[in-house]
């Protein structure tokens, strides 16, 4: 993953998704120095402590950032593995209780929110769909990378051996302790060993490996590396800051 300057902004692209060119894409920084809302830096969430307004400008801003004329898409997220899939007909509709995105229409950017929770993006260049998936721990333990090539296959046709994958910044392993009523939930290969009984959970892993269970090469996975929690500077964190802080988000768009 690399970071990239727009507008005086620091936001981050996967190396692989931009050598894709019916695509583009976006995962949004922090950027702490911005003064525009009632939280520091770029917030795109809705449901925290905000100015509304300020954050749907951030939101339909990115339309500039990616130089894309169309619509901008997010999810209310409430940590499920439901899709939906967007259409030219239904991409003004408020998509509740939902946390991944499909689309093959050309200049809808789909999106969903993070700070700590896994945001995964997905693409296939061959029938030129894309993704945006957002894998909290609920999420990952319902398998929601899966359901969501799964979707992907059924309703267009896509080869899973032919997605390209991209594991955006979230919470590294060595920063996320939970306890046994979460760990439960998850394989042995990607816990270990926290502090006081705790048990530290892989992220990263455990959405890897769905993504080559339902089909995904290894070859085509990226994972950004980037953990929200150890960078203050560059991501929000609701483990570090409260659950009331801003929200980055994970844009992906057809073109």
């Amino acid at each position: 993953m690399i970071s990239v300057d727009i507008n005086h902004q620091q936001h981050w692209q996967f190396d692989s998704f931009n050598k894709i060119k019916s695509i583009k894409h976006l995962i949004t920084g922090r950027n702490p120095f911005i003064k525009r809302g009632d939280i520091e830096g770029l917030n795109y969430g809705l449901n925290v402590s905000d100015n509304p307004l300020i954050v749907e400008n951030n939101r339909q801003e990115i339309l500039q950032l990616l130089n894309i004329q169309g619509s901008v898409v997010i999810p209310v997220q409430t940590h499920t593995n439901n899709i939906a899939i967007v259409t030219a007909d239904n991409k003004q509709s408020v998509f509740t209780d939902i946390d991944a995105l499909i689309t093959q229409v050309p200049n809808i950017i789909i999106g969903v929110l993070s700070a700590d929770c896994v945001p995964v993006l997905l693409v296939d260049p061959i029938k030129k769909v894309v993704a945006s998936i957002h894998a909290g721990w609920r999420g990952t333990a319902a398998n929601i990378v899966t359901n969501t090539i799964h979707e992907m296959r059924v309703h267009f046709d896509c080869k899973p051996s032919d997605i390209i994958a991209g594991i955006g910044p979230s919470i590294s392993a060595k920063c996320y302790e939970v306890g046994d009523d979460v760990a439960i939930h998850f394989s042995e290969n990607a816990k270990s060993s926290g502090t006081n009984g705790k048990t530290c959970i892989d992220l990263w892993k455990e959405n890897e490996n769905q993504l080559l269970q339902a089909g995904v090469l290894k070859s085509n996975i990226s994972i950004s590396g980037q953990c929200t929690y150890s960078n203050p500077d560059l991501f929000y964190s609701a483990r570090r800051d409260g659950i009331k802080t801003g929200r980055m988000a994970s844009f992906i768009s057809i073109v």
